[in-house]
């Protein structure tokens, strides 16, 4: 099943990419959250502090220069600042120990993308013409002013960083301790180059974290003052058209970049589309007594694919930190992906998070593309039109692989990866347009629920799951004519009252291991009773319309695994049906009288001593007839064999398969075989 987004390719970009991939292939909102304007946090040039001033590195004009040829570039230029170690940043779900400081107002972690940019679009276009991974506090056309430039009206420049700890008005340490990177642009020519009088102070701050943050920590922006260049007798200050943001490497070149845009702060929507540029000095709200903050997103202290933690228990601070597995992970993990599913509410899909984490099968990597299956061109349909379809593509089942040539798409897993440095295809292979771990997502289904709650019982002795864990899997032990479960079954709705019906939910065959169900019904569902017992465990939830059932142990066909009262309909639809992860058909069930492949009546019901049977069948084939009590109980088979198309009568003296006459109260006749599955409910009286 593939997501799908069209873009005419031939209009350009201001026309057509706004808002076009939101979502699909933006990362950057998933790292930090939205813009926050914070105040009572001063500016506080590097200069004002002894301390701080002692702590500043000048980045000297001849450091910035420009790729390839390394030419030393005032305009476009950028400097190299290397993190003392032990010291690293983590910017987007990646850890760096190097940035990059360009003239124009911005620093990028990326370090294969040093072009001109002096356009200050580049925030919100993803291209090779501007950098990916920006930190910018003001990008802009500046330019980088030395003492050379004096003589024509122009205050010398200065662009340095230091690694600081925040300091208040008076220079003292703010407690807690926190320390930043401090990148300052002093005395910088902003925005036209023609108009020396155009002079700006500011500044990007990022924190450091540490280990057990995976070294992210908040990112801030913060303003002094514009002009009052002594040089010149001029005072216009440019201060409109810059942009202000952060930018991740999400997206797809010719469209929208993955950004926030620092202009919008909350509660205003729109950060992650909205291109708005500056229009006044301060950017933070023409305060120089407030900063733009991006608080950094940190869920998980570890970055271990699949291990089951789905509710991040085990995040820092959280009651499961620094646990081991058999610890963090609990029942609860499975609860949080069973109503994920049911309310459909995703559990945060980016790397590292949560189902990073949830995805202890490894069967949910997927990634948004504009290529064809083969990687050869982009997707264009209709055909010849010019739009390119952007669509998800899953990672680890059977498609078209660089050098493969041309093979049938199955959809059936041929290849797990344990861990994602064996690459994105498995050992030795990538996607020629994925770049980085990070642009990859994760989905878990409620099958990971029933293999956590494998975990849970012993029968799986660590999660991440693979095949060849579980030995005592649905294969184990089977004879090869054994129908092993593929789906699940509806029986007839038992009326029980109120408006209300029962319908019994078996499996279609012999189960031994975790199974996840899931279902939408076209009718309120009231509640889910689950049968458990000592051979299986078996856990639900449900909204209005979607239900999950997951369990693990060992499953016949005889016996209910659940019942799903609803609200009484004339037909009952169970769609979007999902077994084990595998997508199965729609199954509709008649509310009334009907004429199916099979009907059952019964005489005299209630019953005393004994009950005869009536079953139509449309055509001959092999069935079962076994009676249950409510709680899904198998007490006696009454009829297993042939039976020839037509009538098929067959008698039940109200005993067990003991021959005790069982108690007085309701019992579930059910009839079973290919195609048939048929059920009424019969009362016994004494």
């Amino acid at each position: 099943m593939k997501k799908q987004v069209f873009i005419a390719a031939a209009v350009v970009l201001c026309s057509i990419v706004i808002g076009a991939v939101e979502g699909l292939a933006q990362q950057i909102f998933n790292q930090f959250g939205q813009p926050e304007l914070v105040v009572g946090r001063p500016y506080r040039d590097l200069d004002k502090c002894p301390a701080s001033n002692l702590a500043k590195n000048i980045l000297p004009p001849s450091a910035f220069v420009l790729p390839p040829t390394n030419t030393n570039d005032l305009d476009d230029g950028y400097a190299t600042v290397n993190i003392p170690s032990p010291d690293v940043f983590n910017y987007n779900g990646q850890v760096f120990s190097r940035f990059y400081v360009s003239v124009n107002g911005f620093i990028t972690f990326d370090g294969t993308k040093l072009v001109p940019a002096k356009q200050s679009a580049g925030l919100f276009i993803n291209s090779a013409s501007y950098p990916d991974n920006v930190v910018a506090p003001f990008w802009g056309d500046h330019r980088l002013r030395t003492n050379a430039n004096i003589a024509a009206g122009y205050m010398p420049s200065e662009i340095s960083w230091a690694i600081d700890v925040d300091r208040d008005e008076n220079c003292d340490t703010i407690k807690p301790v926190r320390r930043c990177i401090i990148v300052q642009w002093k005395n910088h020519n902003i925005n036209d180059q023609t108009i020396n009088s155009s002079v700006g102070n500011f500044q990007a701050r990022l924190y450091l974290g540490d280990q057990t943050t995976n070294y992210q920590g908040n990112i801030e922006f913060a303003y002094g003052q514009v002009g009052g260049n002594p040089y010149t007798q001029n005072t216009t200050v440019v201060t409109r058209g810059a942009t202000v943001g952060i930018k991740g490497n999400g997206g797809f070149p010719g469209f929208i970049s993955d950004f926030w845009n620092g202009l919008i702060w909350v509660p205003q929507p729109g950060a992650n589309r909205r291109t708005d540029s500056t229009s006044t000095w301060q950017p933070s709200g023409g305060r120089s007594d407030a900063v733009i903050r991006f608080v950094s997103i940190v869920y998980l202290t570890f970055d271990q694919w699949g291990f089951g933690d789905a509710d991040t228990s085990a995040a820092r601070d959280n009651k499961h930190d620094g646990m081991p597995q058999n610890r963090r992970v609990t029942a609860n993990d499975a609860r949080v992906v069973m109503k994920s599913i049911v309310t459909k509410q995703r559990l945060d899909s980016v790397w590292k998070r949560q189902a990073y984490q949830g995805d202890v099968n490894h069967s949910g990597r997927y990634y948004y593309t504009k290529l064809t299956r083969d990687f050869s061109s982009d997707s264009i349909f209709p055909p010849n039109s010019g739009n390119i379809v952007i669509w998800r593509r899953t990672i680890d089942v059977e498609q078209y692989f660089p050098g493969q040539g041309v093979i049938a798409t199955t959809g059936k897993q041929v290849l797990r990866v344990m861990h994602e440095s064996q690459g994105l295809y498995g050992v030795g292979g990538k996607a020629p347009d994925l770049s980085s771990l990070n642009q990859i997502y994760y989905e878990v289904t409620e099958y990971d629920a029933g293999l956590i709650m494998r975990y849970l019982s012993g029968r799986l002795p660590y999660l991440p799951w693979v095949y060849d864990n579980d030995t005592t899997g649905p294969d184990f032990g089977k004879a090869g004519d054994t129908k092993l479960a593929d789906n699940v079954w509806f029986g007839a709705p038992v009326s029980v009252g109120n408006g209300l019906v029962r319908v019994p939910v078996y499996m279609n065959g012999i189960h031994n291991g975790a199974f996840g169900v899931r279902f939408e019904t076209n009718t309120d569902i009231k509640e889910i009773s689950v049968i458990n017992s000592e051979s299986g465990y078996v856990g639900a939830d449900n909204s209005d319309r979607v239900a999950v059932i997951i369990g693990s142990g060992v499953f016949g066909p005889d016996s209910p695994i659940a019942f799903v009262t609803v609200n009484e309909n004339d037909v009952y639809t169970f769609g979007s049906l999902r077994f084990n992860e595998q997508d199965r058909e729609t199954i509709r069930l008649n509310g009334g009288d009907y004429e199916g492949a099979a009907t059952i009546m019964a005489y005299p019901n209630p019953m005393t001593t004994e009950a005869s049977f009536a079953l139509e069948l449309r055509e001959s084939k092999h069935i079962t007839v076994n009676v249950y009590d409510i709680f899904g109980k198998l007490v006696n088979t009454i009829f297993n064999g042939e039976a020839a198309s037509g009538t098929v009568p067959f008698t039940w003296n109200g005993a067990d398969a003991s021959g005790i006459l069982v108690a007085p109260g309701s019992y579930i006749v059910r009839v079973a075989g290919e195609g048939v599955n048929e059920s009424l409910r019969l009362t016994v009286v004494r």
